[in-house]
């Protein structure tokens, strides 16, 4: 539950950046991420059924998942092919909005470059690209949301302060 302005706002980014990752899939030919199990399948099947980041063995029941950029108003990573990766739910507990090679360089220790090489290739194989610029888009959304949602609430606020003086005179 929203308990403030930036959190109403910080849920829009996420929306949009869902609803902006779906046709970014779309638009690359694939179908949007999910994810469907054919889609956790795929997943699996690339990364070879481990955590990306730290190599544990997972299946469809133990997988997580992680945005390489995270969905978030300062990194505006999307919820597309190419950004989500498998991992295991301790990785995904841990890395929260950290980026990703930092985190893989602690997880992965000797197997650092091997891991790399392999998400960097997935991200390639997806014709992802880490660089989209969204944040003017995204900056004004946020600002506008939350302007927005704090005038509906005065609104209803003031409305309900009507009410209650009605109801106790």
């Amino acid at each position: 539950m929203a308990r403030s302005k930036s959190d109403i706002s910080n849920s829009a980014i996420r929306i949009f950046l869902q609803n902006v990752g779906k046709f970014y899939d779309e638009e690359r030919g694939f179908e949007p991420f999910g994810p469907k199990i054919a889609q956790k399948d795929e997943l699996l099947d690339y990364f070879e059924n481990q955590c990306c980041f730290c190599g544990e063995i997972i299946n469809r029941k133990s997988l997580s998942q992680d945005h390489l950029i995270p969905m978030n108003k300062s990194t505006l990573g999307l919820h597309a092919w190419g950004n989500v990766v498998p991992c295991c739910q301790p990785c995904n507990n841990e890395k929260q909005q950290k980026p990703w090679r930092g985190f893989l360089e602690v997880k992965a220790g000797v197997n650092f470059q091997s891991r790399e090489r392999k998400i960097l290739d997935f991200v390639l194989s997806k014709n992802y690209d880490p660089s989209l610029n969204l944040h003017e888009f995204a900056d004004n959304l946020y600002e506008d949301v939350g302007q927005v949602a704090m005038t509906l609430i005065n609104l209803r606020y003031k409305q309900a302060q009507d009410g209650i003086k009605k109801l106790l005179k």
